[in-house]
């Protein structure tokens, strides 16, 4: 195996919509049968429907180990949700979830979202701009749904709040994704949480 192409425990923050159209949950398959293909984990919030239950299956159908992370409230009320075999962590909050989730990731990928989508990718982004060692993060774009964000983040920049805009980087495909956050895993060895580690 090239060292580039080491697995990883990729997090992915994604909607429990299903978006306008089917070329969203389209794109969430392709991302999680890809994940697969290249041997890596997903770690995601363990819903069964919309985007989420569309990479989940993706992934397991190429025969990834998925974990699912979700607070104890939202699992009593998505109990009948089709999931795929998968490790699950229960975990208090919403808040203890996202910690989960980054805490067991060594890079992440954000498919578009509500607000928990976005709660999740400034998380990360923030930890990296304080120089956390969080891994890359690269938003999938499947029809504009980040160019605002992006372009919002900018501005900031330029006005001074924002030091470095180039954090949040965009794709157009999920292979293109998975390319990108590809040298994360060119670090030797993972910490048991999932962390790459030099």
């Amino acid at each position: 195996m090239d060292i580039s192409e080491r697995p990883l425990s990729l997090g992915v923050f994604c909607g429990f919509a299903s978006g306008p159209s089917a070329r969203y949950a389209e794109a969430a398959t392709a991302l999680g049968a890809g994940l697969a293909a290249r041997g890596h984990r997903l770690v995601y919030g363990a819903g069964g429907v919309g985007l989420m239950g569309a990479v989940a299956r993706g992934a397991s159908a190429g025969g990834a180990p998925i974990l699912g992370v979700i607070p104890e409230f939202l699992r009593a009320k998505e109990m009948g949700d089709d999931l795929p075999p998968q490790e699950i962590v229960l975990t208090d909050d919403l808040l203890e979830r996202k910690r989960v989730m980054i805490d067991r990731s060594d890079a992440f990928i954000a498919l578009p979202g509500g607000y928990g989508t976005l709660d999740e990718v400034l998380e990360v982004v923030s930890m990296a701009a304080l120089g956390q060692d969080v891994g890359p993060i690269v938003l999938l774009d499947v029809d504009d749904d980040w160019r605002s964000l992006i372009e919002y983040v900018e501005e900031l920049g330029r006005r001074g709040f924002v030091r470095d805009a180039s954090i949040l980087r965009l794709a157009a495909t999920p292979e293109q994704a998975l390319d990108m956050v590809a040298p994360a895993g060119a670090l030797a060895g993972a910490a048991p949480g999932g962390r790459v580690m030099s």
